[in-house]
């Protein structure tokens, strides 16, 4: 059973839900479009978690890894909790609940120092770092198989993450040097773990 792949999804979706729709700021004007569709950055959880470059040289450190548990807006969790269900389960079968965690932590926080201290980057959020880690991570284990389909994850699921990979470079600079900075953490995790 793919015990962090569940888990994660559930945590990330618990945190978007209370942040955007629940701890917000009174003094904060969002609307309902921006709660239901676009998304907003205006509340308390994202403000404490939020990857800052200032901050985390200010002694915030664990923006380095927290900034994944934040999404704005509904295109932005949605495709990640999918992204996540669809790698993250077929990682986890095969190298287990304890690995698959520790792959995307460190793709997370590889990407996080990555963008801090290089790219320096104002602000960042999400679970995408980690996904595209575990992308790595997929890659490598199906050159170690000799398929995709080393898992029971259906082909069309497969397409799904394709898609998700490919778009996912043509979103915006900071947001492609974000995922190939994850994507290289998982390529040196795929190589020490499998």
């Amino acid at each position: 059973m793919p015990v962090f792949t569940i888990t994660f999804c559930a945590i990330i979706l618990f945190f978007y839900l209370l942040d955007n729709f629940i701890f917000i700021p009174k003094s904060e004007t969002v609307t309902i479009r921006e709660k239901l569709w676009a998304g907003h950055n205006k509340g308390y959880i994202n403000h404490a978690l939020h990857l800052s470059e200032k901050k985390i040289k200010n002694g915030q450190v664990w923006r380095l890894v927290s900034s994944s548990l934040l999404h704005i807006g509904t295109w932005h969790i949605v495709s990640n909790i999918t992204a996540t269900l669809i790698v993250g389960y077929a990682v986890e079968l095969q190298l287990g609940t304890v690995k698959t965690a520790l792959c995307y932590i460190v793709s997370v926080l590889i990407s996080g120092l990555y963008m801090a201290f290089v790219y320096k980057l104002h602000e960042g959020e999400g679970a995408s770092t980690g996904i595209y880690g575990l992308i790595a991570v997929f890659i490598m284990l199906s050159f170690k198989n000799g398929t995709v389909f080393f898992s029971p994850v259906p082909w069309i699921a497969l397409i799904v993450l394709a898609i998700y990979t490919v778009g996912g470079m043509f979103v915006g600079k900071a947001t492609a040097f974000e995922h190939i900075s994850g994507f290289v953490g998982g390529i040196l995790m795929g190589f020490i773990l499998i």
